[in-house]
């Protein structure tokens, strides 16, 4: 007997054996149990949460913002919606230079589970003076309850633009 059929025996004994322990495994019928079927939990975006922010703003000064953010979001399937309320104090080369409130709206999309782009608007006050923004943003899940981000927000007010702000947030959710 020469090797190649040497060889070619053996490998059709390995397939057959495998076959064979194959066939003793049970069969699961995915369609009709559901719960056998993998899922993943994925980040619960849905509730009430409390967070940190700092960042970069330039309305003719650039100064340094840290503040607190909170807010409130409701998930539809992948969309998500809600509103937010920051405050920041102003820092310029070493010296608070005011304060910075805003109000504002979000709506956004899940591009997975635990990723969220979405766009903001709304209004608030830099130093005492009337504000609008619109911006946008993106949201990570690191864990169950905590999120980082990142979001661009245009400034302006009456009299037409009036600067940027970006920022990093770290959100923890209650849900």
């Amino acid at each position: 007997m020469t090797i190649l059929k040497k060889i070619s025996i053996a490998a059709l004994a390995g397939v057959a054996m495998s076959a064979a322990a194959f066939a003793a495994d049970p069969v699961t019928n995915y369609a009709s149990d559901p719960s056998a079927a993998y899922a993943t939990s994925g980040f619960n975006w849905d509730g009430f949460y409390v967070g940190l922010n700092t960042g970069y703003v330039n309305t003719g000064t650039a100064e340094w913002a840290v503040g607190g953010v909170t807010g409130l979001n409701i998930q539809d399937g992948a969309l998500v919606y809600g509103a937010e309320l920051e405050v920041n104090a102003l820092v310029a080369s070493g010296a608070f230079t005011g304060a910075m409130s805003q109000a504002s709206a979000r709506a956004g999309y899940l591009v997975s589970d635990d990723m969220l782009v979405y766009g903001v608007g709304g209004g608030g006050f830099d130093k005492g003076a009337g504000i609008g923004l619109v911006g946008a943003g993106m949201e990570f899940a690191l864990t169950q309850e905590v999120t980082l981000g990142a979001e661009y927000n245009y400034l302006f007010n009456s009299g037409g633009g009036l600067g940027h702000e970006i920022d990093g947030k770290v959100r923890w959710y209650f849900n």
